[in-house]
């Protein structure tokens, strides 16, 4: 299978010594998972824990869904309405959530380019200690790029929407995502800090990116988090399985935060640390789904999200 010779290939590369790359597979319910180690050789099968970077955007996504089914927002509302904020830019909850509210790579305005970039170096966490006061702010001033395309995979827009959730619900996004991840049943997925099998960002507990990454999880937790999207139960999830804007025609559209393959309609999204790289994805009809968790970086062709999407691919075609 082409999966198997991507991860044989992505468990050679340089700096894989240390690897342990935990490959999930949901076939009609059953889930079974492998865990490799470097070049590819299986090693003993246990839960490690993995920092999931932007896989939290996809849980505080499932809030927003809630949200939308209980009446409490809509997705055209603007978000200026919900902040109670009069700002000059002001894009709908639609748009946050599809990443066509041109906020595209827009940062903290209190760091400067050097900052983040020797941040990300040093792999210090560059969003510690930005709240919701210094956000609020980036808000207000925020102007859009003409130039840029209408869609922008954003970081900035992520924490926005985690603002968005905290007035609608008076609380810390922070607390609102814990809240999520005990309402869906994942028992060990958490911001729980350093993982047996690599470091995590630090945050301080307050901070707004919490919305947009920083949550550790387990294999079992994700296949669990698959499978409860592949079934649609809560039933509100699949609000989140719409298409909402189309990426490139033919290729790939927006639902609420996931990416839809338009041939294969294979629902997914990755996440990407200092030291961590993740995936996720389904396909609701053959209800097939595939979690592919790494403690090593993004950093080349092979990545989760490649390994991750041949696998899924394969299972698909291969549906009984």
């Amino acid at each position: 299978m082409i999966s198997d010779n991507l991860i044989k290939n992505y468990a050679s590369a340089r700096g894989t010594s240390n690897l342990v790359l935990t490959v999930g597979t949901i076939d009609n319910g059953e889930m079974d998972y492998k865990v490799y180690g470097h070049k590819g050789a299986q090693i003993t099968k246990q839960q490690h824990r993995y920092e999931i970077g932007s896989l939290t955007k996809s849980i505080m996504m499932a809030k927003l869904c809630q949200a939308i089914s209980e009446g409490k927002v809509s997705p055209s509302d603007k978000i200026g309405t919900i902040l109670d904020e009069n700002i000059s830019h002001n894009p709908t909850i639609e748009q946050l959530a599809t990443h066509t509210a041109r906020y595209g790579n827009s940062y903290p305005k209190h760091i400067t380019r050097k900052e983040m970039k020797n941040a990300l170096f040093s792999k210090d966490n560059p969003y510690c200690g930005y709240k919701e006061n210094d956000i609020l702010n980036d808000i207000e001033k925020f102007k859009p790029n003409a130039k840029h395309r209408e869609w922008v995979y954003s970081h900035f827009g992520g924490a926005v929407m985690g603002e968005v959730l905290s007035k609608i619900y008076d609380k810390d996004i922070k607390t609102i995502i814990e809240e999520t991840v005990e309402e869906l049943g994942l028992e060990n997925t958490g911001y729980t800090g350093d993982t047996e099998i690599g470091k995590c960002w630090k945050w301080n507990g307050d901070e707004v990116y919490a919305a947009t990454s920083g949550l550790v999880s387990t294999v079992n937790d994700m296949m669990k988090f698959v499978q409860e999207n592949i079934e649609c139960d809560p039933e509100y999830l699949a609000l989140g399985h719409k298409k909402y804007y189309t990426i490139s025609k033919g290729k790939y559209d927006m639902g609420l935060g996931w990416v839809i393959n338009d041939d294969t309609k294979i629902i997914w999204h990755d996440g990407s640390t200092d030291n961590f790289d993740c995936f996720i994805g389904f396909e609701k009809h053959s209800k097939k789904g595939v979690v592919v968790l790494s403690n090593y970086p993004n950093k080349g062709e092979i990545n989760a999200a490649k390994i991750g999407l041949e696998k899924i691919t394969e299972l698909v075609k291969n549906r009984k």
